[in-house]
């Protein structure tokens, strides 16, 4: 008989995530990374909650913004597939349309927050945090020394496919540990 295995929440949400992002750069399931990254971001997000961060972007912020009697529907929307591949109690025959890039903005979120929570950024986070930014460069500000190093790295990380990207990647996020 196997020993059983000790795993806190944060660890529990790491792995997730760190599987959804290894899926995620093999180009596999997106039903699958979506599924681990929004079981990983809930967990994240309950522990920020539970500590006092910051509400986060995705599922807590922008539903601040929304008008009072559209809350409700936005927050359902927000949690569609990820209620969808879990559950099939009241709509066993009903189908979706799911758009990938749903998970992208989690996982993102999800690293994020987890690296503020633990004072970490597990190697597998930061590669899938340059790839991120490397892909979304409008939705950033940056400082003029990291525009220049960055631009100089675009062009090249831009050709490359997520595969190649993290084949390339990951030893150098492995070489700085944190």
């Amino acid at each position: 008989m196997k020993k059983a295995l000790k795993i806190s929440k944060l660890d529990a949400a790491r792995r997730q995530l760190e599987m959804a992002i290894r899926l995620y750069f093999s180009s596999s399931d997106p039903v699958s990374i979506h599924t681990l990254t929004s079981a990983s971001y809930n967990i994240i997000r309950d522990i920020n909650k539970n500590r006092g961060g910051e509400p986060l972007v995705v599922k807590e912020q922008l539903i601040g913004f929304v008008k009072h009697e559209f809350r409700n529907i936005i927050k359902k929307k927000i949690t569609e597939a990820e209620n969808f591949f879990k559950h099939a109690d009241r709509d066993h025959e009903a189908v979706i349309s799911f758009n990938p890039e749903q998970s992208e903005y989690l996982i993102m979120e999800a690293c994020s927050v987890y690296s503020a929570l633990t004072g970490e950024m597990p190697p597998l986070f930061k590669v899938y945090k340059v790839w991120y930014i490397s892909h979304n460069t409008s939705l950033y500000e940056f400082t003029e020394d990291v525009k220049t190093e960055m631009f100089k790295l675009l062009p090249r990380i831009l050709l490359m496919n997520r595969e190649e990207f993290f084949n390339e990647m990951l030893p150098i996020a492995l070489s700085f540990r944190t």
